[in-house]
């Protein structure tokens, strides 16, 4: 019986993202480990357009675009600066920061880099607390943002 030829994977010049490599950095927080980063999105509304004697289609043009909410995960620390800085927000004082989203390769090199600029939290949730439960216990951030710029290493 003949053995099966191994195969060589084929290298790509394309950096394939890998969603379990990367580092969140938000200024002036420390300790911002996030398990969970999602939200990176952007969508365009678009306005339906009929051309008077075009009979067969109606023309789709796009009128803005707006960015969705970037929500980090993680489990409860001992500090609790993203509440802090909340509660900021909710008593009238606009705190924006920058936050840095960076994705690594495999081999550790930076593969990209998102920069979300003026973000501000919109929304925090604490953990849910249950006697019979064992789950680590997440605290959740939503923040809006006025837009972000992705940059190659």
């Amino acid at each position: 019986m003949a053995t099966p030829t191994p195969t060589t994977p084929q290298k790509s010049s394309y950096g394939i993202l890998a969603n379990h490599r990367y580092h969140v950095a938000i200024d002036g927080i420390e300790h911002a480990a996030f398990s969970e980063v999602s939200g990176l999105q952007i969508e365009t509304e678009t306005m339906d357009h009929i051309e008077g004697g075009v009979n067969d289609r109606v023309m789709r043009l796009p009128v803005r675009s707006k960015m969705g909410n970037l929500t980090l995960k993680r489990g409860v620390v001992a500090g609790q600066q993203l509440l802090e800085w909340y509660l900021d927000i909710v008593n009238g004082y606009l705190d924006t920061r920058n936050v840095t989203v960076i994705v690594y390769q495999a081999k550790g090199d930076v593969l990209v880099r998102f920069e979300f600029l003026q973000a501000y939290p919109v929304k925090w949730s604490g953990p849910q607390f249950a006697g019979t439960g064992d789950a680590v216990a997440v605290e959740t951030l939503e923040l809006a943002h006025a837009g972000f710029l992705q940059l190659s290493r």
